[in-house]
């Protein structure tokens, strides 16, 4: 399972005739796959990946009753391998919890045009990119140079990373007072520009359209400026260019707005997928949003378990408790216990003026700085800068001690 080669190996996992056929006739004459004929059963599963190796599994949705529990079992134990999921139409609604059992990617059958290559072909290309990563962290003593990138997700959708990204970043700005960036990484259904009234026709598009062409100066056009001084890249106009954004593009323009932004913003909504995945990788910390209940404690122990699978370091993952004080909720020190996490910040519940902030289109910060919503965010921001700080000392450390190499000290 090597995906430095030129030829990746594909085994297709199915008892359906239909998707056989269909997957040997799509990848007959694609150079570069090399599609495994192997029949496989229950029995047989494990002992056949075990010799074949495959660089991709191709797993069709339908082959266990408990598809789930088999995704997790084969990155677990084959972290090497990138699996995609076929899944059918009529499931399309499992797309998300598929993705968080630890699939790289899942895909719609009947195969649609080149879907599957194309798919096939990305999730590579990111597992070559992680190798790459992780191979550069392996023979080197040098600490990464701190991006200054954060990431607001959660597994599950609705709990509002949206309202914390737009109030945290404008929170940032202001203990900063340097440049911040807002990204909606929501390529569909963002709404960072609805909740902060921007009226522009300005998106991440522009700059992935000139991704080999990106300069200060053209970034600077595109992102826009928030009469608060904050700067902000909205979400694609349409589903068609949403859905145009490849994870090789949108890594490339990220390291581009992280040369001219020092510090960067996601909204990362809800939905796992490359795009998601790759925003996660140039992110310094992952700011994972949960609510006080047990279906949000659940879905983020789901989203842990993906995250090791990723080799993401467990403290890549800060807590946000959101919408706290209701009467209902499982305690915070309850959550801790149950997670085996720290709660890194809590933000109260005022469903009144949240609606408010939304429906006029002015961030609680702006709109009530006094209020304990924003001053949450307000702390929250403050501990970021700390965690920023501390990073960026331990890097100067680092860089200084192995320019000047180890300390001789004089013999007595």
């Amino acid at each position: 399972m090597s995906p430095t080669t030129d030829l990746a190996t594909i085994l297709l996992i199915t008892k359906n005739l239909s998707i056989v056929e269909a997957t040997q006739s799509t990848l007959a004459n694609v150079a570069g796959l090399n599609l495994i004929e192997k029949e496989v059963n229950s029995e047989s599963f494990f002992p056949v990946i075990a010799e074949v190796q495959p660089d991709v599994i191709l797993l069709d949705f339908e082959f266990e009753h408990q598809p789930f529990e088999l995704i997790d079992k084969i990155t677990s134990e084959y972290p090497g391998c990138a699996v995609i999921v076929i899944l059918p139409e009529s499931e399309m609604a499992n797309s998300d919890r598929v993705v968080l059992s630890g699939a790289r990617a899942f895909i719609l059958y009947p195969y649609r045009s080149d879907n599957l290559v194309t798919t096939i072909n990305r999730v590579r290309e990111l597992m070559v990119r992680n190798l790459l990563f992780s191979t550069q962290a392996s023979t080197t003593e040098t600490f990464a140079k701190p991006k200054n990138t954060f990431i607001v997700f959660s597994p599950k959708g609705g709990v509002g990373t949206t309202t914390i990204a737009t109030n945290l970043a404008l929170s940032l700005h202001k203990a900063l007072n340097e440049d911040v960036l807002l990204i909606d990484g929501r390529h569909l259904f963002g709404d960072v520009a609805l909740y902060l009234n921007l009226r522009t026709g300005n998106s991440i598009t522009d700059l992935i359209s000139h991704v080999g062409l990106l300069d200060e100066r053209l970034i600077r056009q595109v992102a826009v400026r928030h009469i608060s001084g904050l700067h902000v890249l909205p979400s694609p106009n349409s589903i068609i260019e949403a859905q145009g954004i490849r994870p090789e593009d949108l890594f490339k323009v990220l390291g581009g707005l992280q040369q001219v932004f020092p510090y960067i913003i996601i909204d990362g909504g809800n939905h796992l997928d490359d795009n998601t995945v790759t925003y996660m990788d140039s992110s310094d910390k992952i700011l994972l949003v949960l609510n006080s209940d047990l279906a949000s404690l659940r879905d983020v122990r789901q989203f842990m378990e993906v995250s090791a699978t990723l080799s993401y370091p467990r403290d890549k993952t800060l807590l946000i408790l959101n919408l706290t004080g209701r009467k209902a909720d499982v305690k915070k020190e309850a959550i801790e216990d149950i997670l085996k996490m720290k709660i890194f910040g809590k933000i109260p519940s005022d469903e009144n003026l949240a609606l408010s902030s939304i429906n006029e289109g002015v961030p609680i910060v702006l709109k009530n700085p006094r209020h304990p919503i924003s001053k949450a965010f307000s702390d929250i921001a403050k501990d970021l800068v700390k965690i920023i700080q501390t990073s960026k000392t331990e890097y100067l450390k680092k860089e200084n001690s192995e320019k000047t190499g180890p300390t001789k000290t004089s013999p007595k």
